[in-house]
């Protein structure tokens, strides 16, 4: 059996790229690491922990979520069998131990004991089994996700054991066991979230926000939340953001710009690059796009470094194809095939059929500020080769269901929060994943995906990764544009905030000071 820290050793991400400039602003503290806490505790003097929240949660159903900023919201409500700190690196959970055989085709864990749901009722095996039974489809036919196609069985071995056997070697599957653990045949999570989590469900309001308290008996009694009650509260306007931090009406928001924090009071500021692809996505199906001369085109003609300056203040890493440089051993660190050159763009649609360019519409999620001035920044620029862009802004919730979903768009504008595992940071655009909503298709790109995945070596999977983003770098599948910074504000009076290569927040460790 291979031990879990060879595993680990093999497949743990690197540290976070860290080749972004300070930028202090008056009154505020800029922190890059993790402010120190000046004596622990696990009571505070504070009650509520006030979180700021720019979009609607698109669902509390672990199932159901799709949206990044939901599933860190309710991740302070559900545990998963393993975790990521703040390396990168998979760590323990709901999972006690583990082991993975020699072929890579069976996961046996040991489960803790003493776990218990927000209801009081036990954790045990059974739980695992449900989760990992409706994800897969095992019993009902249907996998709810297409990442765990690859498990064919599940043996509770005993209340703390179980086994995850797979239809083949996987090397990506050990990172999709941070999925929530949901309580066996509960059906209300949509309405009244049942987890392990440090945090219980209380409440939700549409528009409004979620409400979370303590769970005193939280199973691991180190990381007992140190504030009682969290309020997740909706502020959907930038400006409205501001006032409310400067107010001390929320105490902590992520997602701000470079203008917000100019004009924040009393407020700590940490900004780290968080591991995201920025993509002006380009619908592979669909005239003209479907031509690769048009693709190079667009991406000649878009100038990154002034997205970069103009919408993200110069905090952000510019990017050639869907990969961040956060993870430096597995990133491809070469030229960007189709460097900024508006005459070279104009010569290309030229061959293409359209010497006087073409007209196309933009969707955009409007909640997203950052996406929608560089959507304004690409309505420009492409301007200067005849391409009149239309802007499409709609909220985030429908974005979701008409791009991502229903792939009924032309151009866009997104981000897709990078994971610790390489491969599945790239396996959405494989030709046959239904979150390929960009509908890229690529035999090669496939071929190294599948390579990566059932790799038996690190150089393997390191030299199938790097060759898969630069096939789909030279084929222009989209433009892939930035790595932003992911910008905290944090009320001074706290300390207690890490920061992660992923998306992810532990609400738990924020204190007074």
């Amino acid at each position: 059996m291979k031990s879990k820290n060879l595993i680990l050793g093999l497949f743990a991400s690197a540290l976070l790229f860290t080749g972004c400039a300070n930028n202090n602003t008056e009154g505020n503290k800029e922190k890059n690491e993790e402010a120190p806490v000046e004596e622990e505790s696990t009571s505070s003097s504070k009650d509520t922990l006030k979180v700021a929240m720019t979009i609607e949660l698109d669902s509390l159903d672990p199932f159901l979520t799709t949206a990044g900023d939901t599933k860190t919201y309710m991740d302070q409500v559900f545990d998963g069998l393993l975790d990521v700190d703040e390396n990168g690196s998979l760590v323990e959970d709901l999972a006690e131990s583990y082991e993975i055989s020699e072929d890579g085709l069976t996961y046996d864990f040991k489960l803790k004991e003493g776990v218990k749901f927000h209801d009081g009722s036990d954790f045990t095996a059974d739980d695992v089994y449900y989760t990992i039974d409706k994800l897969a489809g095992i019993t009902s036919g249907e996998a709810l996700s297409s990442n765990f196609e690859g498990v064919t069985d599940l043996e509770v071995v005993s209340p703390t054991e179980i086994k995850i056997i797979l239809k083949e070697k996987n090397n990506s599957f050990i990172y999709l066991l941070n999925q929530p653990i949901v309580k066996k045949d509960y059906e209300d999570n949509a309405t009244k979230p049942l987890g392990t989590g440090p945090y219980q469900f209380v409440s939700y309001t549409p528009g409004e926000g979620l409400v979370l308290k303590r769970f005193d008996d939280y199973h691991n009694q180190d990381h007992l939340a140190k504030i009682e009650n969290v309020e997740i509260i909706r502020v959907p306007d930038a400006q409205s953001l501001v006032l409310a931090l400067n107010n001390k009406d929320v105490d902590l928001a992520s997602g701000l710009t470079y203008e917000q924090i100019d004009q924040l009071e009393g407020v700590d500021i940490y900004s780290k690059p968080q591991n995201l692809v920025q993509v002006f996505g380009l619908n592979n199906d669909i005239e003209p796009f479907s031509d690769i001369k048009v693709r190079q085109a667009l991406a000649h003609a878009i100038n990154k470094e002034e997205i970069i300056e103009t919408a993200a203040g110069g905090r952000a890493a510019a990017l050639y194809t869907t990969f961040s440089p956060a993870l430096k051993d597995y990133y491809n660190d070469q030229e960007d095939p189709y460097p900024y050159d508006v005459e070279k763009a104009k010569e290309l649609l030229k061959e293409a059929g359209y010497p006087d360019g073409f007209a196309a519409s933009l969707t955009v999620p409007s909640d997203y500020r950052y996406h929608l001035e560089t959507a304004e920044l690409i309505q420009a620029q492409l301007s200067q080769i005849g391409v009149e862009i239309t802007l499409d802004p709609v909220e985030f919730s429908t974005w979701l269901d008409k791009v991502y979903q229903n792939r009924d768009f032309e151009t866009t504008v997104g981000g897709f929060i990078g994971y610790t595992d390489p491969i599945r940071i790239l396996d959405r655009y494989r030709s046959d994943n239904t979150k390929n909503f960009i509908n890229y298709k690529s035999e090669d790109y496939d071929e190294a995906i599948a390579a990566a995945k059932s790799a038996s070596s690190q150089e393997e999977i390191v030299e199938n990764v790097k060759n898969a983003q630069d096939i789909i770098a030279k084929d222009a599948g989209s433009v892939y544009l930035t790595d932003p910074d992911l910008i905290y504000g944090l009320n001074e009076e706290l300390t207690g905030l890490k920061t992660y290569p992923v998306q992810k927040l532990n609400l738990e460790d924020i204190d007074v000071k």
